[in-house]
C-alpha cells in the first residue's frame, strides 16, 4: 500500500511539474474597441473647460472598457468637472464595448480640431465592437459637452 501511494505521489509530482505554465498576462492599459469616427464642431462658450477635458484623458489612462447598448438611449461614461464624455446609439438593442483609447483619442482629437477660448465641444459618429468579440459592429453617436 505505502509503495503505490509513493507511486502515486511521484506521479503527480511529475505531471505537475511537466505541465505548462501559463504565460504572463498583460493589463491592456490602452483599449480601442471603435473604428474611425467623424467629427461635428459644437465648440461655443457654452462648451466644457478644455483642462477638465484633458483630465478625463488622464483618469482613464490605466485601462478600462465600456460595455453599452445601441438603443437609442443617452448614457453619460465619463464626465470631470465641466466636462462630459455621453453616446448614445443608432437602435437594434445589441451592446457594444467603448475602450479608455477610444474615449481619450476622441477627446484628444477633439481638442487639435475645435478649441477654442480655452473651450471644446464635439459630436460625431463611429463603429464599435459587438460584445460578440468583434464579430460585428455597431454604431454609436458620442458627444464631448458640458455637465
Amino acid at each position: 500500500m505505502q509503495i503505490q501511494i509513493l507511486a502515486l505521489f511521484t506521479t503527480l509530482l511529475a505531471v505537475t511539474q511537466a505541465a505548462p505554465a501559463a504565460g504572463k498576462l498583460d493589463a491592456r492599459n490602452w483599449v480601442n474597441d471603435c473604428g474611425d469616427s467623424t467629427f461635428v464642431n459644437q465648440s461655443s462658450g457654452g462648451s466644457p473647460l478644455i483642462a477638465d477635458c484633458q483630465q478625463i484623458v488622464r483618469n482613464i489612462a490605466g485601462g478600462g472598457t465600456w460595455t453599452v447598448s445601441v438603443v437609442k438611449s443617452h448614457r453619460q461614461l465619463v464626465s470631470y468637472g465641466t466636462c462630459v464624455f455621453g453616446v448614445d446609439g443608432d437602435g437594434g438593442g445589441l451592446f457594444v464595448h467603448v475602450g479608455n483609447g477610444d474615449i481619450s483619442d476622441l477627446i484628444n482629437d477633439s481638442i487639435k480640431r475645435f478649441a477654442w477660448q480655452g473651450k471644446v465641444g464635439a459630436k460625431g459618429h463611429m463603429q464599435c465592437q459587438n460584445i460578440d468579440g468583434g464579430i460585428t459592429y455597431a454604431g454609436l453617436n458620442w458627444g464631448l459637452y458640458h455637465t
